[in-house]
C-alpha cells in the first residue's frame, strides 16, 4: 500500500533532520520545484531539481548554524496537496543570536514524491493556492 501523502511530507522533515538535505533527496521528484517569494526573503528565487534543492539549503551555509527544519502540523488540502505549519531555526553565525521563522508551506505531490514547493507567512493564503 502507498503511502498517504502526509506520510511522504512527514518522511522529509524527519529525513532532514536524520541527514539533513542529501536525506530528502528520494522523495522529492527529479524536477522538483521550490518557490521562495519576496515576502518571506531577502532573496527570493526559484528553485529547481535536486541541485536547487541543494542550493537553497546551501543558502544558509554561513549565515545559520544548526539550521532545523521542522513540521508543527501537517494538513490534507487536496488531493495532491499538504500544507505543512513549519518552524525553520537555527543561530545567526555572526550574531549568536537564535532565529526562527514560521510558515505555511504548500507541499504538491504527484506518484508519490514532492514536485513543488511554496511557502507563505499564512495559512489562508496557502489554503487559497491550493485551491
Amino acid at each position: 500500500m502507498p503511502d498517504s501523502n502526509i506520510d511522504v511530507v512527514q518522511r522529509l522533515f524527519d529525513d532532514y533532520a536524520r541527514g539533513g538535505v542529501e536525506a530528502v533527496l528520494h522523495g522529492a521528484a527529479e524536477d522538483i520545484v521550490i518557490e521562495i517569494p519576496p515576502e518571506l526573503s531577502a532573496e527570493p528565487d526559484t528553485y529547481r531539481g535536486h541541485d536547487g534543492v541543494r542550493r537553497y539549503f546551501a543558502g544558509f551555509e554561513g549565515m545559520i548554524d544548526g539550521v532545523r527544519y521542522e513540521a508543527l502540523e501537517l494538513m490534507p488540502a487536496n488531493d495532491d496537496v499538504v500544507i505543512a505549519h513549519i518552524r525553520l531555526s537555527g543561530r545567526g553565525v555572526s550574531s549568536g543570536l537564535d532565529v526562527e521563522l514560521e510558515a505555511f508551506v504548500l507541499h504538491e505531490l504527484a506518484d508519490g514524491r514532492i514536485v513543488r514547493i511554496r511557502p507563505y507567512a499564512e495559512l489562508e493564503d496557502a489554503q487559497a493556492a491550493a485551491g
